[in-house]
């Protein structure tokens, strides 16, 4: 097993003293220099001494001047041997003392960063060029379940799945032989294999370097496992929040502040009849009719802004086909951290439900409305039968003229009083209806041609019944009259125009349409056209009962009756039959 090295070197191959030893050293260093120093001015002073004494023995002497010259050469060397020898020992002791100081900030750093290792919460792991364990630091330790003295030594990949080691130890060799890599060294999220066999999640960042000849890598290791947890608890969640949002029954939109579509469910989609590639993306502003905009504007910023708590708001939007549908808002502002709010609105569609309201407090108030209707017509039939007897008993007992003309006159205004009083038992009364098999088309055909007595002079009747004749499942009485009915209107608010009669297959339904050229109808007058006792026409002429019965006996079978119309270009009704009727039962 080769020797730590890296981050241990100060651990195993350098032996620093320690401090008081430092200080031992230190000062002993400096007591030699000083000694040093001045042994060197000693032995100067001495070479000149010498050099003195030896001129002034040779003076006594006698020595020629080259006996004294070959004295002083003699001294000379030996002078400056001594000397040099003095230098050298004093650069070697700098030498030492550098090496000293050295070594004592190797050691102060090293326990600095032993130190900050030992209270990381991250591992901190080093290998050497052949994936061998250097250094590990306590959070390593635990981390992993093993020892240091475990770790140290060993390769890499035993603190690595079975599974990834292969792919661990080829990543490596390709790098330290290649110095490519594949993936990115910064929070490399890959698996690690703990002591007791149990695999975690680990995010690493690795750096390099090298001491001396060798390679070394240095990775930061984190567990992260609470992380990948916590992600995917958040993941499962807004898994279950997308399932519940695609299977609302409402359409949901969520809306930036600038009123562009972020997202959009099924319920949305079908909502407005179009992909959700067609939605997202887009101003909301598309999907509402355009006098709807301003106030829908208004509505989401305030809601932004948290002025407004109202939680449901009636709007009209635009539907599939582009056509305007009731809907009812609900909206929730969402503040998501360091992001900008966006709105979630759930959208429902009320048109139907609406509707339905409609036509239960129509049918309520129609009931009321025949409840008194048949008290009145009860009440009203009796007197009027003992009239009617009463002036066919004066008839036949007075011959005066002028009491026969007035004779006359009661019996005429005592029948209109009694079809007032049938047209009220009928629309109290609808009774059950008797549904038989029936060639539509005649029965459309006998209409127009009962009709014609109300046609006035320049009206133009047109049809267009089809090549092939239309059998339905109906009561062919009630229908008939509804038919008589709907053309006698047309002739009447018709002069010098057009009538046109068409029948139409559509499958399960049948379309019948009478439309004329004549006046034309106010809206605020069509959405009254089918009450009871509502008319246009003079005092006198209607009892205001037509439409509101035609409309009962079109209900019993399951259809309806719809109108059109333009003020100065004329009117179309529109009968919508099943072409069969639903089971015999009393009508509405």
């Amino acid at each position: 097993m080769s020797k730590p090295s890296g981050l241990t070197r100060d651990a195993s191959t350098v032996r620093p003293a320690a401090p008081r030893r430092y200080r031992r050293i230190l000062r002993h260093i400096v007591s030699r220099a000083a000694a040093r120093w001045i042994l060197i001015g000693a032995l100067g002073a001495l070479l000149v001494l010498l050099v003195g004494l030896i001129a002034v023995q040779g003076l006594r002497t006698g020595f020629s001047a080259m006996q004294l010259l070959a004295a002083t050469l003699f001294v000379l060397p030996i002078a400056g041997a001594l000397i040099g020898l003095l230098w050298y020992g004093r650069t070697l002791g700098g030498a030492v003392a550098g090496r000293t100081r050295a070594e004592a900030a190797a050691h102060a750093s090293g326990e600095s960063f032993r130190t900050v290792a030992s209270t990381m919460a991250d591992g901190i792991i080093t290998i050497d060029d052949r994936s061998r364990i250097q250094y590990v630091n306590e959070a390593a330790e635990r981390m992993f379940g093993y020892t240091r003295d475990e770790l140290i030594g060993n390769e890499l990949t035993m603190i690595m799945p079975e599974s990834f080691r292969d792919r661990l130890q080829a990543g490596i060799q390709r790098y330290l032989t290649t110095g490519k890599r594949k993936l990115s060294w910064e929070s490399l999220e890959l698996p690690g294999h703990q002591k007791d066999g149990k695999e975690f999640p680990l995010e690493i960042s690795i750096g390099e370097h090298t001491l001396g000849d060798e390679h070394v890598l240095t990775g930061v290791v984190r567990d992260i496992t609470d992380r990948k947890r916590a992600e995917e608890t958040l993941a499962e969640s807004e898994a279950k929040f997308r399932r519940l949002v695609a299977s609302a029954p409402d359409g949901i939109f969520v809306v930036n502040t600038q009123g562009g579509i972020l997202d959009v469910n099924p319920a949305g989609e079908a909502l407005i009849g179009r992909d959700r590639g067609q939605i997202v993306g887009h101003q909301l502003a598309e999907f509402i009719p355009e006098e709807r905009v301003s106030v829908m504007d208004r509505y989401l910023t305030d809601r932004l802004a948290g002025h407004r708590t109202t939680e449901l708001y009636d709007e009209t939007w635009r539907g599939v086909g582009g056509h305007k549908i009731n809907v009812q808002l609900t909206s929730q502002v969402v503040h998501p951290p360091e992001e900008q709010p966006y709105l979630v609105v759930s959208v429902r569609n009320v048109t139907n439900l609406q509707e339905m309201q409609r036509k239960l407090l129509e049918s309520e108030r129609w009931a009321s409305m025949g409840r008194l209707a048949s008290f009145v017509a009860h009440e009203i039939n009796t007197p009027l039968t003992n009239i009617s007897l009463l002036t066919a008993s004066i008839s036949r007992r007075v011959s005066d003229a002028e009491v026969q003309e007035r004779l006359k006159k009661i019996t005429i205004q005592g029948r209109i009083a009694a079809s007032i009083t049938q047209e009220l038992l009928k629309f109290s009364r609808p009774g059950a209806i008797n549904p038989v098999e029936t060639n539509l088309t005649d029965l459309v055909r006998t209409a127009v041609d009962q009709s014609d007595m109300f046609r006035k002079p320049g009206v133009v009747v047109e049809t267009d019944l089809g090549k092939e004749p239309v059998v339905c499942t109906l009561d062919p009485l009630r229908i008939h009259e509804v038919f008589v009915n709907l053309i006698k209107n047309a002739y009447e608010a018709t002069s010098n125009g057009r009538v046109k009669i068409r029948l139409e297959d559509r499958g399960p339904l049948v379309a019948i349409t009478v439309s004329d050229t004549g006046t034309g109808i106010p809206p605020d007058v069509q959405r009254r056209l089918f009450e009871a006792f509502f008319t246009t026409k003079k005092k006198g002429e209607g009892t205001g009962l037509g439409l509101a019965i035609s409309r009962n006996f079109v209900a019993t079978h399951g259809g309806d009756i719809t109108v059109s119309s333009e003020v100065g270009r004329g009117s179309t009704f529109t009968v919508l039959l099943p072409k069969q009727a639903p089971s015999p039962r009393r009508g509405p």
